[in-house]
């Protein structure tokens, strides 16, 4: 009995103790990247993030543009108002639906790259062989994909912003026959700076999580053997797909409940 216990109470354990130590592995992070990160190492990482992010988030924010006019249409054309379609897609697209894909996309494609490159490292001994060197790894290693993440995160948002919107200007004008002219007022009519720089904080803080989860997954595993590899990236995606879309409610209503609260 005890012998089956065991292992449920280490994994319990494991868990209570996991928001401590990534706590204290991004304030390392951190301050690693304030000591300043390999120049070349993070340019480098930061245009390989986002050749191989952004054209995914387009995609994604493209479609989902579409989905979202096609479905507000059909709801408004009820009040006979499916010209208004914009409105929605305006409001929820690109408050939260984009920046939220946006940052699942991140955490999907970047992520799991991220963190199997660092747990392969460390498969290999190589992260051992730089601290056996004396080496600052966490400065070499870890702070220029965090860099990388922080920039390239608010680059993605606004993408996924730009490309919601023209998929949902597409498909209201050559499907839905809508105007071009309400439909491009109608979208855009609902933005403000504000959103714009929500969405820019939202990018940055998306960012900041994708890429601690990711390292944090890759580097600090205890595991061995090639298949620690797929875990580390497995767990890197889950968890930073629950992490950003706990992280976009809590802005949603830090920025906009704060707004509502004021009128």
């Amino acid at each position: 009995m005890n012998a089956a216990l065991h292992p449920w109470l280490q994994s319990a354990s494991s868990a209570l103790l996991w928001p401590l130590r990534f706590s204290g592995f991004v304030g390392r992070g951190l301050a690693a990247a304030l000591r300043g990160p390999p120049a070349k190492d993070t340019v480098l990482l930061t245009v390989r993030l986002l050749l191989r992010s952004l054209p995914v988030v387009a995609v994604v924010t493209f479609f989902s543009g579409a989905m979202l006019t096609v479905q507000a249409a059909s709801s408004m054309a009820t009040f006979g108002a499916a010209n208004m379609a914009g409105l929605i897609v305006g409001f929820g697209g690109v408050r939260e639906v984009f920046p939220l894909l946006a940052g699942g996309s991140l955490a999907a494609r970047t992520g799991a790259e991220l963190a199997s490159q660092l747990q392969a490292m460390r498969v290999t001994r190589q992260v051992e062989a730089l601290e056996m060197m004396g080496l600052d790894v966490m400065r070499l290693l870890v702070a220029p994909r965090l860099v990388a993440c922080i920039v390239g995160g608010p680059i993605c948002v606004v993408a996924a912003m730009v490309s919601g919107l023209i998929g949902a200007h597409l498909v209201g004008v050559y499907q839905l026959n809508i105007d071009r002219g309400a439909m491009w007022d109608a979208l855009l009519s609902t933005l403000g700076t504000v959103d714009v720089i929500a969405g820019i904080v939202k990018g940055l803080v998306l960012g900041l999580i994708v890429g601690a989860v990711a390292t944090f997954e890759g580097f600090t595993s205890s595991e061995s053997g090639p298949r620690s590899v797929g875990r580390a990236a497995n767990r890197a995606v889950i968890r930073g797909m629950v992490f950003v879309c706990a992280a976009c409610l809590l802005l949603s209503m830090l920025i906009y409940g704060r707004l509502l609260a004021g009128n």
